[in-house]
């Protein structure tokens, strides 16, 4: 049988034109950013249980609890798989970021296409990543 090609969501803290070109010239999994979805600007909470259901993993720069109103045990609760990008990410410029995906882009793939549900990973900028 035939494994599944993997789905990333990327938030909307990632530029939305740098997933498209990312998609497009890499063809490595389905990708998609949230506002292509028709889902921007819809509560957190909404928008990744409608992501989770469709078996999208999510990625994001966003690793502030206070801020995004839910928890790592939340996420888990809801049976997501996130990627959380460490905090490098917040440190890059938009060029750096564009860079930075596009070399690690299949380290994201491989790592998400063995995530189970229910799990939350932190990436580090050598594409290490760690369990929370």
């Amino acid at each position: 049988m035939a494994s599944q090609r993997v789905k990333l969501l990327f938030d909307e803290n990632i530029s939305r034109r740098l997933v498209e070109f990312v998609n497009r010239e890499s063809a490595l999994a389905e990708m998609a950013h949230l506002t292509q979805r028709g889902w921007g600007g819809l509560p957190d909470r909404d928008w990744i249980a409608r992501a989770t259901e469709r078996g999208f993993v999510i990625v994001s720069g966003d690793r502030n609890e206070r801020t995004r109103g839910y928890t790592v045990a939340d996420l888990k609760e809801m049976q997501a798989r996130v990627l959380l990008l460490a905090r490098f990410w917040d440190h890059l410029s938009r060029w750096e970021r564009a860079k930075w995906l596009v070399a690690h882009i299949e380290r994201l793939v491989e790592v998400a296409q063995q995530m189970p549900t229910g799990s939350v990973y932190l990436i580090y900028k050598r594409g290490r990543c760690r369990v929370l």
